[in-house]
């Protein structure tokens, strides 16, 4: 009777241990992740100073925002951090803008800051398994 109280209590808190230990395992490569960071990092890489940057912001913004939705949906955790910082520094590009013309020297060093955190998006993303 000791024997099967004991097993079942690690059965038991063994149960919430592999909850724990799933959140804890990356996620595995994803095609479509893989897809949207590359068009971020293009979109990045191709943002122009001396042109419009707001609907070029909101392009941005619409890819970073769709990679958050599905690495939320989709449940990878892991990856689904890894944009909040990229879709603050656009929104906050974008506060810049409503508020007026910017300099092209603050537009070329969000770009760069932009293009840094899209790479390190992907990177990420596609160095997995």
């Amino acid at each position: 009777m000791k024997r099967l109280l004991l097993i079942a209590v690690l059965t038991l808190s063994g149960c919430s241990t592999l909850s724990d230990l799933k959140d804890q395992i990356p996620s595995f490569w994803d095609g479509n992740q893989s897809v949207v960071v590359t068009d971020m990092q293009q979109i990045a890489r191709h943002i122009d100073c001396t042109g419009d940057v707001k609907p070029q912001l909101h392009d941005l913004f619409m890819k970073v925002e769709w990679y958050d939705l599905y690495a939320n949906t989709k449940g990878t955790k892991d990856m689904a951090k890894l944009d909040v910082v990229m879709l603050n520094t656009i929104k906050e590009f974008q506060d810049r803008v409503a508020q007026g013309p910017v300099s092209p020297l603050y537009c070329d060093m969000k770009k760069k800051v932009l293009i840094q955190q899209a790479d390190i998006i992907a990177t990420t993303v596609q160095g997995r398994f």
